[in-house]
């Protein structure tokens, strides 16, 4: 199971697009800023879903270019859909963030050291959390599915920067 399926599946609920016009969509609506997706992934997920069962192809004649292949999800796809959606809302929520490498390492460095990349981190997070109240901002006219993880997104970077605020202030009593 994977969550790119429930992505490319719940894209296709809306409608039938080509591999391109997927790849578009994910990108139209940020999904590889809070779900690992790539491209290239897209469009192999795309043939290995097909070739399951899940999604038809229909070959429609391009305007200036090549023939392409339009993908529509089939019954099968949409019991599929269900499933994972159902599989990933049972599922233990997964709080992995790569800074917490660096913060297990700290105590390993000098404090002139380890300081400012305490205060790195936090400018990468308040970085994040202005990109994403401009992309609010940005779409504010989406449906509330989307604008609720801008909403989602900007209160985990205020929790964070408030967690590595005592936690620097920790840090510091003890170092």
């Amino acid at each position: 199971m994977s969550s790119i399926d429930l992505v490319i599946l719940g894209i296709l609920m809306e409608g039938p697009q080509s591999a391109y016009d997927i790849q578009k969509d994910v990108e139209y609506h940020h999904f590889p800023r809070w779900t690992r997706i790539s491209v290239p992934s897209i469009y192999k997920k795309v043939l290995l879903l097909k070739e399951k069962g899940y999604l038809d192809s229909t070959l429609v004649k391009g305007e200036r270019f090549a023939d392409k292949a339009v993908y529509s999800i089939t019954p099968a796809g949409r019991e599929h859909f269900s499933q994972l959606m159902d599989h990933y809302a049972s599922q233990p929520v997964p709080l992995q963030f790569d800074f917490n490498v660096v913060i297990t390492n700290l105590n390993k460095l000098p404090p002139e050291e380890a300081h400012p990349l305490i205060r790195r981190l936090q400018e990468s997070l308040q970085n994040g959390l202005r990109t994403t109240a401009q992309y609010a901002d940005k779409y504010a006219q989406i449906p509330l599915v989307g604008r609720s993880i801008f909403d989602q997104q900007a209160r985990l970077y205020k929790a964070l920067l408030q967690w590595l605020e005592d936690f620097e202030a920790q840090f510091t009593e003890e170092g």
